[in-house]
């Protein structure tokens, strides 16, 4: 398949939990058939380095999926400004019945409270399949 792209907004990002291990996740989304959520951890997972952001995408749908993936925070206004980006690269992660993959270190919180709009943070899900 081509790449697929959605966004995922979290408003009032600044505001959100920075207690360690506490999870954000966003609204559900469907892509190929199957329902996505992201999941940021404003205060970092549990094996975080301090002061980073965690971020995953799970497969909340019954069936495993195997896919691409990418997770892109851009700057809202400087497009030369850094990206931030969690991919699978070449090869297809397997997301088990509600499985997730992504970061621990995803990118540092101080640094994406400067990439809001509006005080909302959002990422740009990619993903790509086989399956027709």
């Amino acid at each position: 398949s081509d790449w697929v792209m959605r966004k995922v907004h979290f408003h009032g990002f600044a505001g959100l939990t920075t207690r360690r291990g506490a999870k954000v996740k966003s609204p559900e989304f469907c892509c190929f058939g199957h329902q996505w959520t992201v999941a940021i951890y404003p205060g970092g997972s549990r094996l975080s380095k301090e002061g980073y952001v965690a971020a995953y995408l799970t497969n909340e749908s019954p069936e495993s999926i195997q896919a691409h993936f990418k997770i892109i925070l851009k700057h809202p206004t400087d497009q030369n400004e850094r990206l931030f980006r969690i991919e699978s690269n070449d090869e297809m992660v397997t997301f088990g019945a509600r499985g997730g993959n992504g970061r621990y270190n995803f990118a540092k919180r101080e640094t994406m409270l400067t990439y809001l709009h509006n005080g909302t943070l959002s990422l740009e899900i990619h993903l790509r399949t086989y399956k027709k």
